[in-house]
């Protein structure tokens, strides 16, 4: 009986030997080229639009009067035309507002007027030295000068002059404006037509 089962098993061995391997379906299947593109990963999307740019972005138009300029409480007009700038911008040390409102008027003389533009500067002090007041006044107008030319107002327009102690006893400084705004419809006008004489008729 064992001869017999013995010679099952090899005689089962042969036929497991002698038959071709079974190749797994998925494994045989080719791969269509169009299921391995549905297959692959998608791509990254296109390139997002970039973000807007507000730097620049267009500044606020100015007001056609230039009494209607928004400025801050260091700020009061001048009956002449122009401003004058007391506390801590009179004294040469204007804050981020007021430096920005020096920066609204340089722009605004710039745009809206020609001519000259005048800083004037004085200092309270000190009373017994002369010199120091004056180059106290020249340092302030120069301050001012600064911002009035960041605003867009060109230096070649400013005129600085340092009073140094006056009889106000004042930390101050004006901005005078000049008299009259730049006349834009004038500039603008094409230039007349030069006059044209006819010639005389023969009698």
């Amino acid at each position: 009986m064992k001869t017999v089962a013995h010679r099952r098993i090899a005689a089962a061995l042969a036929l497991l030997l002698a038959a071709p391997l079974a190749v797994p379906a998925a494994v045989a299947q080719p791969v269509l080229s169009g299921e391995a593109d549905a297959e692959a990963p998608a791509g990254p999307a296109g390139a997002a639009p970039s973000p807007a740019d507000l730097s620049a972005a267009a500044r606020p138009a100015l007001p056609a009067d230039i009494a209607n300029l928004p400025l801050g409480p260091d700020f009061t007009r001048l009956p002449a035309g122009g401003w004058r700038l007391g506390g801590r911008s009179g004294r040469g040390e204007p804050e981020h507002g007021a430096r920005l409102a020096i920066e609204t008027i340089g722009r605004y003389l710039a745009e809206q007027t020609s001519g000259r533009v005048t800083v004037l500067a004085q200092a309270a002090g000190p009373e017994d030295d002369p010199s120091v007041a004056r180059r106290t006044s020249l340092a302030r107008a120069i301050t001012v000068k600064q911002s009035l030319t960041r605003g867009g107002l060109p230096g070649t327009r400013i005129d600085l002059r340092p009073l140094g102690r006056t009889d106000e006893e004042a930390d101050a400084i004006d901005i005078i404006a000049p008299p009259r705004a730049r006349p834009r419809d004038a500039a603008a006008a094409p230039p007349p037509a030069a006059p044209t004489s006819s010639a005389p008729r023969g009698g």
